[in-house]
């Protein structure tokens, strides 16, 4: 699977007036990665995107993975809207634990959203 597959835009779909973007991480998201997620990325982060990142695949991520995530979250929240880590990997959440950036990316799992909508089910 090329870094471009694995990388990809999920889905786009209009939810209670927001738009609601899906990206894939692959499992090894590192300096490598980001340069293509960053493409993919950048054009999604405006005009009031809620920017969901699956990070389930997740088994290794690096500092400029991490930062880049971070920088995208501000991206958004910075155009009116937000970025939103979904259903972290267990190598994720204690990669991103053991930074101290976990709950600075906004994590949700499943069970948070049990009496809504996923932001899956919104965008499939």
């Amino acid at each position: 699977m090329t870094t471009r597959e694995a990388v990809r835009r999920r889905a786009t779909a209009q939810s209670a007036g927001e738009r609601v973007s899906m990206v894939e991480l692959p499992q090894r998201f590192d300096v490598h990665e980001v340069a293509a997620f960053e493409a993919l990325v950048a054009p999604m982060s405006t005009g009031g995107t809620v920017l969901v990142i699956d990070a389930s695949q997740v088994r290794y991520m690096d500092r400029t993975a991490m930062d880049y995530l971070l920088q995208a979250r501000l991206r958004c929240m910075d155009h009116g809207g937000d970025l939103v880590l979904w259903a972290p990997s267990v190598a994720a959440r204690v990669i991103l634990e053991l930074s101290a950036r976990y709950e600075a990316l906004n994590p949700q799992d499943e069970d948070d959203w049990q009496d809504q909508a996923s932001p899956i089910e919104v965008a499939a």
